[in-house]
């Protein structure tokens, strides 16, 4: 092989790899008098930031704990998405992001291909506040395209598989597309210390977080359910199965932070 087709086969493999991330989703990371108390997660954050410009990453697919829906798998068809986000601690958050529509008609096909409850959304063309905190927090360019997914609560096993029919969609498209898996791990609040987490929720995290790290990635839907519903998952960690589905291909799972906000368990993890 000449180094032409060498650098020629480097940029299609770099082209078609899949990037997924877990970002948390908690507004006290963007108080800044609280920015201290956070350097971890900050630091974690600011990393995928330079990942995904570095990478040239063109379109994030964003599945939020904070968007669930009754019915299907829902996904965001807007060209653009804008808004302000009005939050109690923080004051209020403008954004304006464009959409992926053509993008999220294939998701939509590829679901039901593989027989999923999926329904494509094009209106309203707003975020939910757990998706604007998240790119917030990552100081997303405006210039990214943004393909907001909903959690289904239904079963574990449809949302891993979900993630697997999103996977071969991303595959198969023509640009560089991430997914962010935004919601925390352990969703049980404890106001006695701004950074604790539940004692409940750590041990759940612990062993989320070893899964995610051995890409035992269908063992995620076999966690002690009795432990969960102690810990009181965010998301009853839909959106963290359909990221494990997604994932399948990634060669190194890294949790580069994980730290307690007022009791919940939040981490950053990269699979690459």
């Amino acid at each position: 092989m000449g180094p032409l087709s060498a650098s020629v086969q480097s940029v299609s493999s770099e082209a078609t790899t899949l990037r997924s991330y877990v970002i948390p989703a908690q507004s006290l990371l963007l108080d800044e008098e609280l920015a201290p108390r956070f350097l971890s997660l900050h630091s974690a954050l600011r990393r995928v930031s330079e990942e995904l410009q570095q990478s040239a990453t063109q379109v994030l697919l964003v599945v939020s704990a904070g968007w669930v829906t009754a019915d299907a798998f829902c996904v965001g068809a807007c060209a653009q998405y804008a808004g302000v986000l009005e939050e109690s601690l923080i004051g209020t958050i403008s954004y304006c992001y464009s959409g992926a529509p053509l993008l999220a008609q294939r998701l939509v096909e590829y679901g039901a291909d593989a027989s999923l409850p999926v329904r494509l959304v094009a209106d309203p063309c707003q975020l939910d506040a757990s998706t604007v905190v998240a790119l917030h927090a990552l100081q997303i360019s405006p210039e990214m395209q943004i393909v907001p997914l909903s959690i289904y609560p239904l079963s574990l096993r449809d949302s891993y598989r979900w993630g697997r029919a999103i996977a071969e969609t991303a595959s198969a498209w023509g640009m560089r597309v991430a997914l962010l898996a935004v919601g925390g791990l352990s969703g049980k609040l404890d106001h006695r210390e701004i950074t604790a987490v539940s004692p409940e929720g750590k041990q759940h995290d612990e062993q989320v977080l070893r899964v995610l790290e051995q890409r035992a990635w269908s063992e995620l839907l076999n966690l002690d359910p009795l432990l969960a519903a102690r810990a009181q998952p965010v998301g009853g960690m839909h959106h963290l199965a359909v990221l494990s589905g997604f994932a399948q291909q990634a060669r190194e799972v890294q949790v580069l932070s994980y730290q307690g906000i007022i009791g919940t368990g939040n981490a950053v993890v990269r699979c690459v």
